[in-house]
């Protein structure tokens, strides 16, 4: 998820802060006009750092011109279907609703992770299967050329 905020922002004229809630959930966004979430959905879920995020800044975010995008190794209108584990109130507002794809670091998977991917990915490597379209177009419908 770090690379596609990266590629983000490379591909954005704008400067962008890339923020890592799980370092900083404390992160103010009153200065900030435009907000873009990521997160990567793991055994159906999005990560506690987010949903918490979220939960106490909502009010906040739906002030701002939101983006969200997720990371998922499903491609298909399912995975896509997993934006929708933000709040119905963020999903509504928000102006860019992207899937980003995935990636899979293979040594950094435990035992049971490892297992999962070889029967969901069939694969024993670490693979790349990023979506840079949707990351430009990401960058597009935020106006951040």
């Amino acid at each position: 998820m770090a690379k596609c905020a990266g590629i983000l922002s490379e591909k954005a004229s704008e400067m962008i802060k890339v923020v890592n809630l799980k370092e900083l959930p404390e992160f103010d966004v009153t200065s900030f006009h435009k907000i873009i979430l990521g997160a990567s959905v793991y055994m159906g879920r999005i990560q506690k750092e987010i949903t918490d995020f979220c939960g106490e800044h909502q009010q906040q975010l739906l002030t701002k011109k939101l983006g969200l995008f997720i990371c998922s190794g499903n491609h298909s209108e399912t995975g896509r279907e997993y934006l929708k584990l933000f709040s119905d109130e963020l999903y509504n507002h928000a102006v860019s609703k992207k899937l980003f794809g995935d990636e899979v670091y293979w040594e950094k998977l435990n035992l049971l992770e490892k297992i999962t991917m070889m029967i969901i990915k069939k694969t024993r490597t670490s693979t790349s299967d990023l979506e840079t379209e949707a990351i430009a177009e990401t960058v597009k419908e935020m106006r951040l050329l």
